[in-house]
């Protein structure tokens, strides 16, 4: 059984006393470490960023990521959000060399196969996958010996029935990226992302989608909703998600009184 946290959308500034929508992210992300490493009454295998780690193409804003997450008692893997920097983050986050291109990888943990890929769109703050990513992740699905394959993306890889996230928020091509993975369909465990700063799961082709809660902020999701607009109840939160080779459980929770 494989257990991990996914976290998502934390936003972190170039300064501490930065905020956003009136929340101070960096309080919250610290929050949400603090969080994981004393209150969870179970070990996660590792824990999940699906971007946005930082709002600003900064050096410090990379440091100060790096500052936070290095706290964490878990391994944990990145992937490159809308606000991010492919550069900043294999500088800062991940000691790798290397510049801004696309920033997409695979790794595996406990016989779970994860492929990461890097939905940057052509147009902010829609989500696209290249064809160089799409023939990537077929060979690598076709390639893989593991009996259970996951999907890690930034944006919404599917419809909700909300007017802006469909319009605004999701992955433009997801028909090719559904052409890819159903054929594996059968081992796909899910796709996990984040981007929509809320809790989100749905199904498409027999897939799951799931999406974590924005650790700092959410926004409103309801059915044709034309905007965004920002959910000033709804704390910063995470998800935990539990895997066998069978089925996949997903559980959101919220940390507001640790802020």
């Amino acid at each position: 059984m494989l257990k991990f946290v996914h976290i998502s959308d934390t936003h972190l500034g170039s300064t501490p006393d930065y905020t956003l929508h009136g929340r101070n992210t960096y309080n919250h992300a610290r929050a949400l470490v603090r969080h994981l490493n004393d209150r969870l009454p179970f070990a996660p295998d590792f824990v999940l960023h699906t971007g946005d780690i930082t709002n600003y193409f900064e050096d410090e804003a990379g440091q100060l990521a790096a500052q936070v997450f290095t706290e964490l008692k878990y391994p944990i893997y990145y992937v490159v959000g809308n606000h991010d920097s492919p550069a900043l983050m294999r500088r800062f986050l991940l000691q790798q060399a290397g510049g801004n291109e696309p920033l997409y990888y695979d790794f595996t943990v406990q016989g779970f196969h994860f492929l990461v890929l890097d939905t940057r769109g052509k147009v902010d703050p829609q989500g696209y996958v290249p064809e160089e990513q799409l023939e990537w992740l077929q060979k690598k699905c076709a390639s893989s010996s593991a009996r259970s394959l996951c999907l890690v993306v930034h944006h919404l890889p599917l419809q909700t029935g909300n007017t802006w996230y469909d319009r605004d928020m999701r992955i433009m091509n997801e028909a090719a990226l559904f052409d890819v993975l159903k054929p594996y369909q059968p081992r796909l465990r899910g796709v996990f992302c984040g981007h929509i700063h809320r809790p989100y799961s749905g199904y498409r082709d027999g897939i799951l989608c799931s999406a974590a809660p924005s650790a700092a902020f959410q926004f409103y999701a309801w059915p044709d909703m034309a905007r965004s607009e920002i959910d000033d109840v709804v704390p910063g939160g995470y998800s935990i998600v539990t895997m066998t080779h069978e089925q996949t459980i997903v559980a959101h929770h919220f940390i507001q009184s640790e802020v």
